[in-house]
């Protein structure tokens, strides 16, 4: 497993299909792309119940519109969260799904540099506490993943909370 503080060596394990763990603004990640050889890594890594979903996180509301361009219709809603740790619950055709636009301005440089959506999810073992520390997640996830970000958590206390568009409400 690889510690770094470049947000390019980080961007590249990630591009290479690797899985890090990374600062969000207020607790530990980990992701990698959205493939499904991707998401079977983290729930083995995680021991995660392969029925719960990860968030989407976009480097701006245009990437996410580029995707997502049925989204659109919540544009004026989407935006207003740009500035908050807020995850969005996007009603779409095939169900909901949760995405993120970081406000955390070293996170979405990160997310540049990829310039694909991430899937992401709580650094932890599931149902268990977040790990807090990078030493924590080495020795959680010794050979689970291929890399750490090193860099500070942005400052919020708690994970984001929930906002459900189809509700208009937040759930967390």
């Amino acid at each position: 497993m690889k510690v770094t503080q470049s947000l390019i060596t980080a961007s590249g394990i990630i591009k290479n299909g690797g899985v890090i763990a990374y600062p969000t603004e207020g607790i530990w990640g980990i992701g990698g792309l959205n493939t499904s050889e991707i998401q079977q890594k983290i729930y083995l890594a995680k021991k995660r119940d392969d029925s719960k979903k990860f968030i989407l996180l976009f480097k701006s509301s245009d990437q996410l519109f580029e995707h997502f361009p049925e989204a659109e219709k919540y544009k004026e809603t989407i935006n207003s969260f740009k500035n908050s740790f807020t995850t969005i619950l996007l009603p779409l055709e095939k169900g909901k799904t949760a995405i993120r636009i970081p406000n955390y301005k070293r996170l979405v440089e990160f997310l540049d540099l990829i310039d694909k959506p991430l899937i992401s999810t709580s650094a932890n073992i599931s149902g268990n506490e977040v790990c807090k520390t990078i030493e924590e997640i080495e020795n959680i996830f010794k050979d689970k993943i291929e890399g750490i970000l090193d860099m500070p958590l942005g400052g919020e206390k708690n994970p984001s909370r929930i906002y459900d568009l189809e509700l208009d409400e937040y759930i967390r």
